[in-house]
């Protein structure tokens, strides 16, 4: 209950006790591993009554772990040396490696570090990862949950693995961890290399063409939208609007049918703005420009009314990265006003709606507002203090949770009702803490969740662009509601937002993107 170990517990647990029982693991050995533990310091307590934490236990079994490592690296050494007939490379051979070499090993362990940090995240308190809990980790629920991997093919992914010995078949180490990654990633080799060649294939479209026949999209109705939201609404996946966009647009439709608008002047119109630096497509400053000059057509008839002005006022005079931001922020409004019952924070969000947030944040995350750029990714922690409200995820972790702790979708009657995240920082603390609301009926039954922890910035390497990238890393600690407080680390669901890129950030907005998900988003406002 205390959380800690003593030597006969961990002589009694199944994959010592296997190990002992079947000789491969001597009594001697497991002896002076257990000594060579750091103990937890209790008062009157007998050395050989002495109990272990659980970062001892982690050491312990590494340890273990690594008197099998030794015996086949050793044999494999052996091995190598017969089969190729020759000894080790001198010294001399080995300063002559290239540095193309050095560099890829360099990478590689950037990758291997990203996976280790992940592994340890999702892992058990004994440091190991069952069945459940991978299938449970968001890479593959994003996989499950597209389509891109069945569950016949996770099945036997996981059969094929290699467990960590003395488990019965029954839990991965980081060894197995590894393995279970590349043999992923190799499912998909071939069907990177056919995306390849549609991609070649696309070169033969029009400009008016982005996709071959058969994929259709919705039309568009502006109605209330303002025109930057509009445009983003028909934008196509590269965030630029062609002739083909706008046969998208219902009102311009309808303006070219009834004879309002001809198709010589949209064309005219369209040609002045259209640039060859945009594949002659139309950048969202273009189409705003647009947009005001069809607009100014009818001007004459309905001199400044309010609806007109209200469109120029929302038109393009803002710099583009404000109106980017703005076309996001817009977007997300609507997105969550479609209807009443929907989950706060775009959990459940249409999936075209989830790409069009994806491609206005690509937009937004180029652009010189962008603190990141700004400071060339030298943020520190006084450009994120305060307190973020979470305003919308495309986490699959937590739409199948129905929120951040998974009580809105558990608690009776319960419902997620938004999260707020307080960053603090000093000279010598820097203190993390969300509070998620959940709505009860009746409403007097309300509460709050609250998970303290710490957080802080790190430099890493991107596992998708290779670039280097900022990583806002958190450490729950405890989780509290009502008279409830348990640690943080039994709670599996906080594990997505645990480890997040940082992808924008300005005064009052960030962008933050999954590690090992680069489409999982996180969009937080501030609000202090």
């Amino acid at each position: 209950a205390d959380g800690l170990m003593s030597k006969s517990t961990l002589e009694s647990m199944p994959p010592f006790a296997e190990l002992l029982a079947d000789g491969d693991l001597l009594p001697e050995e497991l002896k002076d591993i257990w000594n060579a533990a750091p103990k937890f310091p209790e008062v009157n307590i007998a050395a050989e009554d002495a109990r272990v934490d659980v970062d001892s236990f982690v050491q312990i079994y590494r340890d273990v772990d690594g008197l099998f490592e030794d015996e086949e690296n050793e044999d494999d050494k052996d091995l190598d040396s017969i089969a190729q007939g020759e000894s080790s490379p001198t010294s001399g051979e080995e300063m002559n490696l290239s540095v193309d070499v050095e560099e890829g090993e360099d990478e590689e362990d950037d990758f291997e570090d990203e996976l280790s940090k992940i592994y340890e995240s999702m892992s058990n308190d004994f440091g190991l990862v069952s069945k459940e809990m991978l299938k449970d980790w968001e890479e593959v629920q994003k996989l499950l949950v597209e389509g891109l991997l069945g569950e016949d093919e996770f099945d036997d992914l996981w059969e094929k693995t290699p467990k960590s010995p003395g488990t019965k078949d029954e839990f991965l180490d980081i060894e197995g961890f590894q393995s279970f990654n590349v043999a992923l990633d190799g499912l998909f080799e071939f069907e990177d290399e056919d995306e390849d060649d549609v991609s070649d294939n696309s070169d033969s479209f029009s400009d008016e063409e982005d996709a071959p026949a058969g994929t259709e999209r919705a039309m568009v109705v502006e109605g209330e939208m303002p025109p930057g939201v509009l445009f983003s609404q028909l934008a196509d996946s590269k965030y630029l609007v062609g002739m083909k966009e706008l046969e998208l647009w219902v009102e311009l439709q309808d303006m070219l049918e009834e004879g309002d608008l001809l198709a010589s002047e949209l064309e005219e119109i369209y040609d002045k703005y259209a640039s060859p630096s945009s594949s002659g497509k139309l950048t969202e400053e273009a189409f705003l420009k647009l947009y005001e000059e069809i607009d100014a057509l009818f001007e004459e008839g309905d001199d400044d009314s309010a609806e007109t002005k209200t469109k120029k006022e929302s038109g393009g005079n803002q710099p583009r990265g404000d109106a980017v931001k703005a076309d996001l922020l817009a977007f997300l409004e609507i997105i969550q006003d479609a209807d009443e019952e929907m989950l706060p924070c775009g959990l459940d969000a249409a999936e075209e709606d989830q790409k069009q947030v994806l491609n206005i944040v690509n937009a937004l995350q180029q652009q010189p507002t962008n603190l990141i750029k700004q400071k060339q990714g030298n943020i520190e922690l006084s450009d994120l203090v305060g307190t973020w409200e979470l305003v919308y995820s495309s986490s699959s972790a937590m739409k199948f949770n129905k929120g951040l702790s998974g009580l809105g979708g558990s608690f009776p009657n319960g419902r997620f009702s938004g999260v707020q995240q307080e960053l603090k920082a000093t000279k010598f603390i820097s203190d993390m803490e969300y509070r998620e609301r959940i709505e009860v009926n009746p409403s007097t039954a309300s509460f709050d969740v609250s998970v303290t922890g710490s957080w802080e910035l790190r430099t890493s390497v991107s596992l998708f662009t290779g670039e280097p990238s900022i990583i806002l890393n958190v450490e729950p600690e405890y989780v509290k509601y009502g008279p409830t407080s348990t640690r943080a680390d039994h709670w599996k669901s906080l594990g997505p937002m645990n480890m997040l890129d940082l992808s924008y950030l300005d005064s009052d907005l960030r962008v933050m993107r999954g590690c090992t998900s680069s489409d999982t988003l996180f969009i937080f406002r501030k609000l202090i």
